[in-house]
């Protein structure tokens, strides 16, 4: 297995200089998140944010994704202290415990550095911009991001009506009594182990995806549309173990492009501090539990998570009338 390196490592000085100056943000991103994002932009146009960073970023936006689509940043500053939230209702917890606003300022301020928005979809922590990995009782068993278990290969909001651009992830808290991977494959290498035939077929809207397993489980999206795997610009829609061929050719190609992304995987073991951005539309990803040695260490695994697109602009028809930048769905 191949591992993805760092892009950007932030000094200890950076990065406490940095932390400092996010510990001081008194908005609070859950409840005003407009006030939020303006207080960090005051931040940024007050030059508080070291200039090898804001340079870094600037130009990382200026990559071909399709061919790089990994943006990797260590030693990140984190909150300096991290409640510890049950498994029944951690986003309640969250709500209650959590007092600084750190991780939510660095990944807020990502987002302003390199020109992206944060989305929201109400199927996810109600809308919240910022979300979590974090293990849920309910939701143990499930194929979502707050499984216990192993997460197959996918892309985010899969046959969704609205796809994100970008997937950002932070690590709070790891647990390394445990062997957890986190894993990707660029949708390009995956397609050059495929006959044209397999592309030709993979292309074509012979196949099926029921919507996400979501935070909201009340929530009712109804059917969702057949679809082809393979888009031209989008990359691949497919959700291992619940994406189906809808005919056996179909099923069988599909086969063909799983064992494929397995094939040219690469793997990383995040610590607290790693940020790792991927471009949704270019890679598939998924988390590998290979061994539990201590499960109540995995139930406190932590990672702060957003969604960002290139412009808010172009799904302002799905927005919830009086939540800007929230899907409704």
């Amino acid at each position: 297995m191949k591992f993805i390196d760092y892009g950007f490592v932030f000094t200890r000085e950076e990065s406490e200089a940095l932390g400092k100056v996010l510990l001081d943000v008194e908005s609070h991103p859950y409840t005003d998140y407009d006030k939020f994002m303006h207080e960090l932009s005051q931040l940024r146009d007050d030059r508080k944010v070291p200039t090898r960073f804001v340079d870094f970023c600037e130009t990382s936006m200026l990559r071909d994704f399709a061919k790089e689509p990994f943006v990797v940043i260590g030693n990140a500053p984190i909150d300096p202290e991290l409640p510890r939230f049950g498994t029944e209702n951690p986003v309640h917890d969250k709500y209650q415990l959590k007092k600084t606003w750190v991780a939510e300022g660095f990944l807020g301020m990502y987002a302003l550095l390199t020109g992206t928005e944060m989305i929201g979809h109400l199927s996810v922590n109600d809308g919240d911009f910022f979300h979590d990995i974090y293990p849920k009782e309910s939701m143990f068993d499930t194929q979502s991001q707050k499984t216990l278990k192993t997460l197959k290969f996918h892309r985010d909001f899969t046959n969704h009506f609205v796809c994100p651009d970008f997937v950002n992830t932070l690590t709070l808290r790891d647990t390394p009594e445990n062997e957890v991977y986190s894993t990707f494959t660029v949708t390009r290498h995956a397609v050059e182990e495929l006959s044209d035939r397999d592309v030709e077929i993979l292309s074509q809207e012979r196949f099926y995806t029921p919507f996400d397993d979501v935070s909201t489980t009340s929530m009712e999206l109804g059917r969702a549309k057949d679809h082809p795997v393979l888009i031209e610009g989008q990359g691949a829609k497919v959700f291992e173990g619940r994406t189906e061929g809808l005919d056996e050719e179909a099923q069988g190609a599909l086969d063909r492009f799983l064992a494929a992304l397995h094939k040219r995987k690469q793997v990383r073991i995040s610590r607290p501090g790693d940020s790792v951005t991927f471009s949704n539309h270019h890679v598939i990803h998924g988390r590998e539990v290979h061994e539990i040695r201590d499960i109540e260490s995995l139930k406190q695994r932590w990672l702060l998570k957003t969604h960002n697109v290139y412009s808010l602009q172009a799904f302002e028809g799905f927005f919830l009338p009086e939540r800007f930048g929230v899907v409704n769905g």
